[in-house]
C-alpha cells in the first residue's frame, strides 16, 4: 500500500463516524440536548476505535496524529465527558508509542483543555483547529528532537500535522455549517408556528367580537321598561351567547385532545349511535338507509371521541337536508380497513369549499364555529385513519371515514 492510499484510508476511517453523525441530526431536525450528548460521545468513540483498530502510522516513528482528532471534535461540541475520555485515551496512546515521555504529554494536554476552556469561545472554529494543531506539531517536534534528531523526522511529522489539520478543519467545517441549516430550519419553525398561534388567536378574537358586538348592539336599544324590547331582544342575545360558548367549548375540545384508545367492537358503537338517531329521523320523516352488519369488528380506539366524530357527521348531514331528506350509512371492509360512509342527499359542497372544508374556524353556516370538521378530523388522525370528503352539488355529499382493524392474524 502506498502512501497515498495509506493516507486516504487514514482520512476515510476518520469521516465515516462523523457523517453518520451528521446524517443522523439531519434526519432528527432537533438539537435535544441529552440525545445530542449521547450521540456525540457514540461518535467519537466509534471514531476513536476505528483509528485504533484499523489505522497504522505512515511512517515509522511518528505517531497517528489522528489520535487526536476525536479530542477536537469534542471541544468543538462542548461536550465535557467526550472531551476527558477522548484525551485519556490519546495520553494512553502517545505514552505507549513514544515510551515515556509522560510528562510532555500531560503538558500538551493541558494546553489543549486550558485552550478550551479559555479561548475557544473567543476564536473561530479553524482557528481554534490551527492552534491544535500547532501545539501538536511543536510537542512532537520536541520529542523527536530527544529520539532522532532527523531533519527527515521533522519534516514527516510536518506532513502529518498538515494531514490532521486539513482533516479537522474539514470536519469541523461540515459541523458548523450542519448546525447552521437545522437552526435555519428550527427557527423557520418557530416563526411558522408562532404565525399559527396568531392568526388562530385572532380568528378566535373575530369570532366571538362578532357576537358580543350583536349583544352590546341591542343593550343600548334595549328598554327594560318596554315588554316588547325583552320578547324581542334576549331571545337573539341569548342565541349569541350561546354561540360563542359553543365556539370556545369547541376551541377547547381541539386543544385538550386526549384520544384513550381501548379494544372496541366498532359496529357495536355504530349501532348504538344510530339508536340514538333513530327517534329524530321519524320525528322529522327523514329517509334512513342504514346498514351495518351484526359482525363484530374490532379496532384499538376510544368510543366517546368516535361518537362524537359521528355526532358531528350526522349533524352536518341533517343540516344539509332539504326535500325528500334521505341520510345513508353504511361500512365495509377492504385491506385491512374499516370504511364508515354517511351520504346525505344535500344540495352538496362546491368544490372551493370542500378543499377548505378541514381547516380549523372555515365555516359556511350563519351559526357555525368552523371547528367541528377539523375536531375530527384530527380525532380520526389520532386513530391512525382518515377523514375523506366528496360531493356533488345538487345531490349528495359523502363522507368517508376509514380506520385500520385490529389483525387477529
Amino acid at each position: 500500500m502506498t502512501i497515498i492510499d495509506g493516507l486516504f484510508l487514514d482520512v476515510l476511517h476518520v469521516l465515516i463516524p462523523f457523517l453518520f453523525y451528521l446524517f443522523y441530526i439531519a434526519y432528527k431536525n432537533s438539537f435535544d440536548d441529552k440525545e445530542n450528548e449521547l450521540a456525540v460521545i457514540i461518535t467519537i468513540f466509534s471514531s476513536l476505535y476505528i483509528i485504533l483498530k484499523y489505522n497504522a502510522p505512515i511512517f515509522n516513528g511518528v505517531p497517528m496524529f489522528l489520535v487526536s482528532l476525536p479530542l477536537l471534535i469534542s471541544c468543538f461540541k462542548k461536550n465535557d465527558i467526550a472531551v476527558y475520555m477522548s484525551s485519556i485515551i490519546a495520553v494512553y496512546y502517545y505514552y505507549k508509542f513514544y515510551d515515556g515521555f509522560v510528562f510532555l504529554i500531560l503538558l500538551e494536554f493541558l494546553l489543549y483543555f486550558l485552550i478550551y476552556k479559555f479561548l475557544f469561545n473567543k476564536i473561530k472554529p479553524w482557528k481554534f483547529a490551527f492552534l491544535y494543531t500547532l501545539i501538536l506539531l511543536i510537542f512532537n517536534c520536541i520529542i523527536a528532537f530527544f529520539i532522532y534528531n532527523s531533519v527527515n523526522y521533522y519534516l514527516e511529522i510536518i506532513l502529518v500535522s498538515l494531514i490532521f489539520f486539513v482533516t479537522s478543519t474539514l470536519i469541523v467545517y461540515l459541523l458548523a455549517k450542519t448546525e447552521e441549516l437545522l437552526n435555519a430550519r428550527i427557527t423557520a419553525k418557530e416563526i411558522e408556528h408562532d404565525k399559527q398561534i396568531k392568526n388562530t388567536l385572532f380568528q378566535i378574537t373575530h369570532e366571538i367580537k362578532n357576537p358580543i358586538a350583536v349583544c352590546k348592539g341591542y343593550l343600548d336599544m334595549f328598554d327594560v321598561e318596554n315588554p316588547k324590547h325583552a320578547k324581542k331582544y334576549i331571545p337573539i342575545m341569548r342565541e349569541e351567547i350561546e354561540k360563542t360558548l359553543f365556539l370556545l367549548e369547541d376551541f377547547l375540545s381541539m386543544n385538550k385532545l386526549k384520544i384513550n384508545k381501548d379494544l372496541l367492537d366498532v359496529n357495536y358503537l355504530l349501532a348504538n349511535f344510530i339508536k340514538t338517531y333513530e327517534p329524530y329521523f321519524n320525528e322529522n320523516k327523514i329517509k334512513a338507509d342504514i346498514k351495518i352488519t351484526d359482525n363484530e369488528v374490532y379496532l384499538n380506539g376510544d368510543y366517546n371521541r368516535l361518537f362524537q366524530v359521528f355526532t358531528n357527521i350526522m349533524k352536518n348531514s341533517i343540516e344539509a337536508l332539504s326535500d325528500n331528506p334521505q341520510i345513508n350509512v353504511w361500512t365495509e371492509i377492504k385491506d385491512n380497513k374499516f370504511y364508515i360512509y354517511f351520504k346525505d342527499n344535500g344540495e352538496g359542497i362546491p368544490a372551493d369549499i370542500l378543499e377548505k372544508i378541514k381547516e380549523p374556524f372555515f365555516t359556511t353556516k350563519m351559526k357555525g364555529t368552523g371547528l367541528g370538521v377539523s375536531l375530527s378530523n384530527e380525532i380520526i388522525e389520532g386513530h391512525d385513519g382518515k377523514l375523506l370528503y366528496d360531493s356533488k352539488m345538487g345531490e349528495y355529499t359523502l363522507t368517508t371515514i376509514i380506520l385500520p382493524v385490529v389483525d387477529w392474524d
